[in-house]
């Protein structure tokens, strides 16, 4: 792990991946890792960085990933924003947000992941052209999500004709599973940041 781990001691590293113009590509808040797995095998040309603060979703997509993949890939074991304020501006080319803490109560409405707060920095770190694919099963959060980015400036929503349709690059992960079993389904949303 220590080698693929990000700390203030070899953060210049991401900077020197960023010269080189690489594709780079950040999930947040992996879980198991199914779906940073996927898009990572078969992918050498970009790199990519999971953040997990859980030690049993790092464990476990640790263990899946084969060691061929070491030189493409980086880990953040705390908080994202920590990671995001040490990187520049512009810096990924993808940013998936998948079914995160949907924080119910309004007493905590400041620890979700998206709020104004956090949108506009996650916006300021993404690439021109760049998306950021977020997905949840909590209809009041995906809303919330939807009239976030709606009042950013620079960005915009590009699936508004199906919200229920899976992009591409994302895969069924277990906490979609358990949603299904629990009779929700999920919700996705694709955000482009257009500066033209």
């Amino acid at each position: 792990m220590p080698k693929l781990e990000i700390t203030q001691d070899n953060i210049d590293e991401l900077i020197d991946v960023f010269k080189k113009k690489k594709k780079i590509v950040l999930e947040v808040g992996f879980g198991g890792g199914e779906n940073l797995l996927n898009m990572i095998e078969g992918d050498e040309e970009s790199y990519y960085i999971g953040c997990e603060p859980y030690l049993n979703g790092m464990t476990n997509f640790l263990t899946n990933l084969d060691t061929k993949y070491y030189k493409i890939v980086k880990v953040f074991r705390d908080d994202v924003r920590v990671l995001l304020h040490y990187v520049p501006k512009s810096f990924f080319n993808n940013i998936f947000i998948l079914f995160p803490d949907p924080w119910p109560k309004e007493r905590h409405r400041k620890r979700k992941m998206i709020n104004k707060e956090n949108a506009e920095l996650i916006v300021d770190k993404l690439k021109n052209k760049g998306k950021i694919y977020l997905a949840t099963d909590v209809e009041k959060y995906f809303f919330e999500m939807v009239d976030v980015f709606n009042k950013l400036k620079n960005v915009c929503i590009i699936n508004k004709e199906n919200f229920r349709l899976r992009p591409n690059l994302i895969i069924s992960t277990r906490y979609e599973r358990k949603a299904i079993e629990k009779k929700e389904q999920a919700f996705f949303l694709v955000v482009k940041k257009n500066l033209d």
